[in-house]
């Protein structure tokens, strides 16, 4: 608004001096003057007739620079101009002679001159409105229609899409097939604009649409998915550059969606846009495609950067610990080994129990960083024991399922036994049954790769489904853990009786070796013992215990 006002102040000031110079130029012809003194210095008429004149055409055209959007102020300077033409034509008429003619060239050529700086003007206004690649509207438009929206009160939903794999086809594809991606999908989007639906093009690789009015969520939500569809359709890409060596070839493209409401979900357009990503990046972690803002994510979203916050502190500042649960034979109660934990404690004393931190790291790379703090901790910890115990015990440690389907796992676990000195023979790498829901191939690779070297590889949390028999079958490893949940009802359910039997019995069949976990009770070890179980671990025998108390245990006679 402000401006406005003052863009308006200007033009009028500007309009004002042209139609004075204009005139004052006009009465100046019509006297008969050949010369004006001021001063000492004498001047010719004409001359300053031509000064003023190109004066007002300059003032004219400095009227188009400070507003072209304006048809108004489109039309002033050309009218001064044209007027000034029209007295310059009149002058001829009337006088009979030539002089003005190089007055009515210079308003003829100014006129021109205008009209082609508007020209450009409105092309580089245009082109500052659309996205080069796509010729959508840009991030400059879209904003302005959404907080000119949200400022009138309209209800509309926003919805934010993200091209997911865009860097990866970047990466194996070159930039200009990036480029050719971006306008397919837009061009796919564009199919579905209609009824005041406005389709943007945003930063990166990102695209939103504002659904004026008020529209059901499954409604929208079915038109989402549709648009997810059609955008997902295989697109044919050169690689590189366009040349005889290049070849077509086709990728996969993938859009995730974030939706919010206005004025459900945000109070301005700020507010909104935030929401919108928000829930994209809530959809991303959660597999979904399409993602409905609510304030719970925001409030999980928060959780998860203080989570992630809190982890980066205790890598920096060492407030991670290890505890060891020991594992012991169930009949004749030796001690097999530990499973490593670990523990949080903050400098004040209090303790961050691992349900805080450890989902939160699972769904980013920290967990990879706290994987390798535990690996590389256990080691360096426990090889003293090993050096001193004379005994061949074996340290169990958990990994996360992104972190045994990176492709060079394997590499690093190596590379940390020949850093500390770490027996492989008496390293254990647990992992669970999810590591195999995703990324196979790879995991399995990991797998072998580190029992050629002679690491030891237990399933974890055997039983809660995710494995099929035949995969089980395929899979390298030499211990199979019960789940918990398994055992806890052993002494009063027949069924989980039988199911523990089979569990026990399919592990020997397949030459592992099987370990219980959270056995608490005398009555659950008699069972298992009964049922041919051959490690236990939990309260019965054994809590988590510090790093000296383990240390203690290890030197105890057996």
């Amino acid at each position: 608004m402000l401006h406005s006002i003052k863009s308006a102040i200007i033009i009028t000031i500007l309009a004002a001096i042209s139609i004075f110079l204009i005139f004052f130029t006009s009465w100046l012809g019509a006297q008969s003057i050949s010369s004006v003194t001021i001063g000492a210095m004498t001047i010719p008429t004409l001359s300053l007739q031509g000064v003023m004149q190109y004066m007002s055409f300059l003032f004219c055209m400095l009227m188009v620079l400070v507003e072209s959007q304006n048809i108004f102020v489109r039309a002033l300077p050309l009218t001064i101009v044209l007027a000034s033409t029209v007295v310059n034509i009149l002058r001829i008429m009337r006088t009979g002679q030539l002089s003005s003619v190089p007055g009515l060239s210079a308003a003829l050529t100014t006129f021109c001159a205008i009209i082609i700086q508007m020209k450009f003007i409105r092309r580089e206004s245009a082109n500052s409105k659309t996205d080069y690649v796509t010729g959508l509207k840009n991030r400059r438009i879209f904003d302005e229609t959404l907080r000119e929206s949200c400022k009138k009160g309209k209800r509309a939903s926003l919805a934010y899409f993200e091209l997911e794999n865009f860097k990866r086809i970047n990466d194996e594809f070159g930039i200009l097939a990036g480029d050719i991606v971006l306008k397919r999908v837009s061009e796919r989007m564009k199919k579905f604009v209609g009824n005041e639906i406005s389709l943007f093009k945003m930063n990166g690789a990102n695209f939103a649409m504002i659904f004026p009015g008020s529209i059901s969520r499954k409604e929208l939500s079915s038109t989402l998915n549709e648009i997810i569809d059609e955008a997902a359709k295989k697109i044919d890409v050169f690689n590189g550059e366009v040349s005889e060596n290049s070849f077509e070839q086709s990728c996969e493209v993938s859009l995730v969606c974030g939706v919010s409401k206005f004025p459900d979900d945000a109070s301005d357009s700020v507010e909104l846009l935030r929401d919108a990503a928000n829930a994209i990046s809530y959809a991303k972690k959660t597999n979904a495609h399409v993602i409905f803002y609510n304030k719970t994510m925001e409030d999980e979203m928060t959780n998860q950067l203080e989570a992630e916050k809190l982890i980066k502190n205790a890598l920096k500042n060492n407030w991670f610990y290890l505890v060891y649960q020991p594992q012991f034979e169930t009949n004749t109660k030796r001690l097999r080994g530990f499973e490593t934990l670990i523990r949080c404690r903050k400098p004040d004393g209090t303790s961050v129990s691992p349900g805080i931190f450890i989902p939160p790291a699972e769904k980013s790379n920290l967990i990879i960083l706290i994987d390798h703090y535990v690996l590389r901790r256990g080691m360096m910890e426990f090889k003293p024991v090993l050096d001193k115990s004379k005994k061949k015990f074996i340290l169990s440690l958990n990994v996360s399922a992104k972190n045994i389907a990176s492709s060079d796992f394997a590499e690093r676990v190596k590379a940390l036994i020949e850093e500390t000195g770490f027996p492989p023979k008496c390293l254990e790498i647990e992992i669970t049954e999810y590591s195999f829901s995703d990324s196979l191939e790879t995991t399995v690779r990991n797998i072998q790769m580190l029992k050629n070297i002679g690491v030891q590889i237990a399933l974890d949390d055997f039983g809660t489904g995710y494995t099929s028999i035949s995969q089980l079958l395929k899979l390298p490893i030499n211990l199979l853990k019960i789940d918990k949940s398994l055992i806890d009802n052993i002494e009063t359910s027949q069924m989980n009786r039988d199911l523990v039997d089979s569990v026990i019995y399919m592990g020997h069949v397949m030459n592992c070796e099987v370990i219980s976990e959270g056995v608490e009770n005398e009555r659950q070890l008699s069972l298992l013992n009964a049922h041919k179980c051959d490690f236990i671990q939990g309260f019965v025998w054994g809590r988590p215990l510090e790093y000296k108390k383990a240390v203690e245990l290890c030197m105890k006679p057996q």
